[in-house]
């Protein structure tokens, strides 16, 4: 009974290897090819590659952390905040997206600010996010500003991942030394 079984398998893999092409399933981008005409005249189209969620939303905190550089934090978070839905949490005040794209102002004396994810959390549905890491602010004339931060991501209707929370808080202060 198993050299049968074997001898099947052994058939049904070779029936596989030489496998008419028109019965083969292709993985090419369906919106570039619009008939059966095209498909046979068409040079192979390039799959289309999208990286898994988490590492769409560790790509999406490298851009906001360089947008930071640039344009401070509330420009970084303008870009990418859910419009309706959205808002950054700090101490005691909460912000919503129409405050942030007026200026989420930096405190006084504030230098850049760096972060990095250490933590990154996506819905078995892949529509929902949650980044999660260390924080440091910069600040002319005393200690830096160290902390954690969260931030909760949502994809859109149309697919592109916005920000539904931000909050960072900062860690306690360190007792000084005598």
């Amino acid at each position: 009974m198993r050299h049968l079984a074997l001898i099947f398998a052994v058939g049904l893999l070779a029936a596989c290897e030489t496998m008419p092409e028109s019965f083969a399933q292709t993985t090419r981008n369906p919106a570039s090819l619009t008939s059966t005409a095209d498909a046979q005249t068409a040079p192979a189209a390039m799959d289309v590659f999208s990286p898994p969620p988490d590492q769409q939303l560790l790509e999406l905190e490298r851009q906001l952390s360089a947008t930071a550089q640039e344009r401070g934090l509330g420009g970084a978070l303008a870009s990418v905040l859910d419009p309706t839905q959205g808002m950054s949490i700090r101490s005691g005040v909460v912000y919503t997206a129409a405050d942030i794209e007026g200026g989420l102002a930096a405190p006084s004396g504030a230098g850049p600010m760096y972060w990095q994810p250490d933590r990154v959390e996506v819905s078995s549905s892949g529509d929902m996010g949650m980044t999660s890491g260390r924080y440091v602010q910069v600040m002319t004339g005393s200690e830096a500003i160290q902390g954690r931060y969260v931030v909760v991501w949502r994809r859109d209707f149309s697919g592109e991942w916005k920000v539904l929370t931000e909050t960072r808080i900062a860690d306690p202060a360190r007792a000084r030394r005598r």
